[in-house]
This record gives C-alpha cells, structure tokens and sequence, in this order.
C-alpha cells in the first residue's frame, strides 16, 4: 500500500513537472512569434519601412522648397521599392505643439524614420524625444532643437553662426565708417534666430551701433512695419538693416527704396526667388544663400544609408554662400 502512494505521488509530481515545462515552452514559443524580428530600415520589425516627415509649415519660402524636394525624392524611394511607404507632408503650421502631436501621430503609424524641421529648438524638442524614446530614428533638417545633437540620427543643415557672419562681414565692407543698424529678427526660440544673431555679433565692427532687436517672426510684412519706424526715428543716421532671412531683407530694402533711401544696406538669409531677383535687378546688395536642397537631400541620404546598414553621421552641414551682383549668375535660377 505505501508503495503504491508514493508511485501514485512520483507520476501526479511527473506529470505536473510536464505541464509546467510544456507550458513555459509554449509561452517562449508564442513570446517569439509575438517578437518581430528587426531588420535594416525595418526598425520597429513590423515588416514595413515608412518614413514620417513633419514640416515646420507649407507656406513660407524657404519650408516650401524643403516640402517639394522632399516630396519629390520621397516618392521616389517609394516607387524604388527601397521604402514601403510616408506618411506625406505633415504641417507643423509653425507651431512647436502641433509638431509634437505630429510627432505622437508618427509614433501611432509605426514610422522607422522621421524627418523634421522643427519650429523652435526648445519647444519643438519633446517632438524629438518622444520619438526618439518610443525608437523611431529622427533626422532633424535645418534647424536644431536643444537635444538635436544627443538623440537625433543625425542633423542635416548648416552653421547659422556663419551665416550671421557673413552678413556681418558684408556690411562691414559696404560700410566702412558705421553707423546705426537695424537687425530683424526670425521667430524667438528658432535656432537659427539664436545663432545668425550670435554671428552678427561675432562680426559686426564696433563703429556700428544696433538700435534695436525687432522679433518680425520670418515675415516681411512686420519687417516693413520695423523698417517704417527705425526710418522715422534714426533718419539719416540708420544706414543698414540686418534681417534673419530674405523674405525680410528684400521686404526691408523695397521700403527703403521706395522712401528714397536706397543708401541703406539690407540683407538676409536663404537666397529665395524675391531675393536673388532684386540682386539682378540692382535693388538689393546681398543675401546668404542657404542650400535648401542640400539640407533635405542630405537627411534623405541618411535614411538611405542606414536602410543599407551604412555609417550615417552624426550631422552633415551644408555651407552658406553669401550671393551679389559679382557671382549672382552663377547661382540665380530663371
């Protein structure tokens, strides 16, 4: 009898020890099924490479010529076979919160990579992270958010500091006895407001005097408006306007033109049509050309060479050129 329970309890014992061990291998077995493997460009293993592509908006210039070559190359990656699929253009609407509701919706789409040109380094930077953190590899495009150079794939732009260099450098030599300047500002908190701001400075002669610091936001409507003041306040004494971009320097020039002021020196950053017809018309000295095409081309590049399992870089920069009248030919486009 005591044999015969203790053989009942070694086979009760057995065949508990088999279940457990059939259903810790099932568990593993379905645990692997559930985990996708990861591959090059696959990098949330989903099966599929799409690529998210957030703008910083549709409407102004220099964003614009980002959007289309964007798009156009995008497309053809997709026809290419070399992605599945993107997510088309984004609009960020200048709005560092809407970019970070976008960047939530890429996450949500199961994006491998995101391209984004934010709208402001501090504000625009959870849109960063949060992908980041949820393993989405980001590819930040012309201006830089605060942990851009930590956790992004890599940056794709240029050195905004040079930028306000060369304009600084211009108006230095266009005028060599000084006076009073104007600097119309881009939008607060935007990298490149910061760092062409920071070049001016690094540059500007100290027989220069900066009568004010004008936050026109990018746009030449407001940039008319700081013009029409500082004319108004300085008269004669003003005799250059340093703006952030074109669409503000061929806005400011024009007012002054128009006052009969055409003595005063404008310039701006980027290089777009407005600009560069001026520089061929002789109504406006100089602009920095910024390469547009370069930046976005060189983000796409990235993702290319990652999907192949290549050493992408932690940034590529794109240099400025600053455009006149001597080597506008050569960069001007009909």
């Amino acid at each position: 009898m005591k044999l015969r329970k203790l053989i009942c309890i070694t086979l009760v014992f057995a065949m508990l020890f088999g279940l457990t061990a059939c259903s810790s291998s099932n568990d593993s077995t379905d645990e692997s099924a559930d985990k996708k493997e990861s591959v090059n460009g696959d990098v949330n293993g989903d099966g599929e490479i799409v690529i998210g592509y957030i703008a910083k908006n549709t409407t102004d210039p220099q964003p614009s010529t980002i959007n289309s070559s964007a798009q156009e190359q995008l497309d053809k990656l997709k026809a290419d076979g070399v992605i599945d699929d993107w997510t088309g253009i984004m609009d960020g609407l200048s709005d560092a919160a809407k970019q970070v509701d976008l960047a939530q919706d890429c996450i949500a789409q199961g994006c491998d990579y995101v391209i984004i040109t934010p709208a402001e380094s501090v504000a625009s930077d959870p849109a960063v992270t949060n992908m980041v953190d949820a393993g989405v590899k980001v590819v930040v495009i012309n201006a830089r958010t605060d942990s851009t150079s930590d956790v992004a794939m890599t940056f794709c732009g240029s050195d905004d500091v040079y930028a306000g260099e060369l304009m600084a450098d211009y108006i230095n030599k266009k005028l060599p006895n000084g006076g009073k300047y104007l600097h119309c500002q881009g939008v607060i908190g935007n990298s490149a407001q910061i760092q062409r701001g920071e070049g001016i400075l690094n540059k500007i002669n100290d027989n220069f005097e900066n009568v004010a610091e004008v936050p026109c936001e990018w746009s030449g409507e407001k940039a008319v408006n700081a013009t029409s003041d500082a004319l108004a306040q300085y008269g004669d004494e003003l005799v250059a306007i340093i703006c952030d971009n074109d669409d503000m320097s061929s806005a400011a020039q024009q007012t002054c033109n128009e006052a009969g002021r055409n003595d005063i020196v404008c310039i701006g950053v980027d290089g777009n049509a407005g600009a560069m017809g001026m520089i061929k018309d002789g109504t406006l000295g100089a602009t920095v050309l910024q390469d547009s095409i370069g930046q976005i081309t060189a983000g796409i590049d990235a993702i290319v060479k990652d999907i192949k399992g290549e050493t992408v870089e932690k940034e590529y920069l794109v240099p400025f050129v600053l455009v006149d009248s001597k080597n506008i030919a050569e960069y001007a486009t009909e």
